[in-house]
């Protein structure tokens, strides 16, 4: 009888790991489906910035210099930060397998 119950809780075992992957799995796609969405936004100004903006002076040049500058920098925060969360996501599935594995 303990066999059948250690193989009962395996199994239960299992099922819960592969749900929390599968909850990682689609947590991580949210993630990189936001950053390619942020990345068509930015990237949207960014040929806007290259059309009309070579034509502006004055203050409205300056004023936007600095909003162009804040995203840019905001920019490289934001594709860090999401680095950093992928990799920590593939980590916790990468463990998650090895505790399925271990069973």
């Amino acid at each position: 009888m303990p066999s059948l119950l250690e193989s009962i809780e395996k199994e239960a075992k299992r099922r819960v790991y592969a749900t929390m992957i599968r909850c990682l799995s689609s947590y991580q796609g949210q993630v990189e489906e936001t950053v390619d969405d942020f990345h068509r936004g930015s990237h949207s100004f960014y040929r806007a910035n290259d059309e009309y903006v070579p034509h502006w002076q004055g203050e409205s040049r300056g004023a936007y210099e600095l909003v162009y500058w804040d995203l840019r920098q905001i920019e490289a925060q934001i594709y860090a930060t999401a680095d950093d969360l992928l990799h920590e996501i593939s980590r916790e599935i990468a463990q998650i397998w090895r505790k399925i594995e271990e069973l």
